[in-house]
């Protein structure tokens, strides 16, 4: 289930969480074996093998959704959670130097008794009494009436924001739905690759920003060039992964200063920025990362609350 953007409020029937900068994961378990599938289903186990702890703890058969994080002090570094992410397999100096914490908000299925069908409060009150937080992972509190506050202290510590969660909605797998509403300090999203320009002087055979978009039905929409936050590191990892392509992907190209290599729309980034007019392009974009769990078909413009651009 994925939150949909929304305008903060103190309404009631509804609670107020953290939103924790990290890889979306649901967790399957039988008490004793451990399965770990991104939002995009697929297997990350072996990435975080520390999380097998969290199944043995449990000791019964259990579905958690949740979030992996990676904290660089008490803040959640989403650079170091992709460290993690893009490594098939860690080895022991890579774990220690980036520990993985998954943070779990929801319970959707216990032994054999499904709980997506019941209230969040429900399951909240269900995943409580059943799991305390371990060395590798951690059930986060809510807030009743404190939305706004919670929001200023995502804000003071420059956390990624918070998300609302109405008390009475069940679990609607795959929908992006309003009965949950993340509210961000500063936008982000992903975006889909669709071709990147040359970089000037030492980077003038390299990349230097990229094209991305987001799909609108059946077409690929430009949204903008992402340059700032590309390392020689995240270079190469990007150019080993495209695939070179004669026509842009995208349904209609702006004018760029320089002409494009267009590559096959498959790669997925993160990319956070100042404002996104509904009409423009992503102004003062900065480049996260590499999103190895999201499947580039799923990227669209996420829904906009009335009288906000961003």
């Amino acid at each position: 289930m994925k939150a949909a953007i929304g305008p903060p409020h103190d309404e009631t029937g509804w609670v107020a969480e953290l939103k924790w900068d990290g890889i979306r994961t649901q967790l399957l378990t039988d008490g004793e074996h451990t399965v770990l599938r991104s939002s995009s289903g697929r297997d990350i186990s072996a990435q975080f093998p520390e999380m097998a702890d969290v199944g043995r703890s449990l000791g019964a058969t259990a579905i958690l959704d949740g979030e992996l994080v990676v904290f660089e002090g008490d803040r959640p570094s989403f650079q170091r959670v992709l460290q993690r992410l893009n490594v098939d397999r860690p080895n022991r100096a890579l774990i220690e130097a980036n520990p993985a914490v998954y943070i779990v908000f929801d319970l959707l299925r216990l032994d054999d008794n499904p709980l997506i069908d019941l209230p969040y409060r429900t399951r909240r009150r269900v995943l409580d009494d059943f799991l305390s937080d371990g060395p590798t992972w951690r059930v986060p509190p809510f807030v009743e009436q404190g939305a706004a506050q919670l929001e200023a202290l995502a804000k003071e510590r420059d956390l990624e924001g918070i998300v609302l969660k109405r008390l009475d909605s069940v679990y609607k797998p795959g929908a992006r739905s309003h009965d949950w509403r993340k509210i961000k300090v500063r936008p982000r999203q992903e975006f889909v690759v669709g071709g990147w320009l040359a970089g000037q002087g030492a980077l003038e055979h390299k990349i230097g920003s990229l094209v991305v978009g987001v799909w609108h039905g059946d077409d690929l929409v430009v949204a903008g060039l992402a340059g700032s936050g590309l390392t020689d590191g995240e270079r190469s990892r990007l150019a080993a992964r495209f695939v070179v392509r004669s026509e842009p992907p995208f349904r209609a190209v702006p004018p760029l200063e320089r002409r494009p290599t267009w590559v096959e729309p498959a790669v997925v980034v993160e990319v956070e920025f100042g404002d996104w007019p509904t009409d423009g392009m992503l102004r003062h974009p900065v480049y996260l990362g590499i999103r190895e769990d999201k499947a580039a078909k799923d990227v669209v413009r996420e829904v906009q609350p009335p009288g906000r651009t961003t």
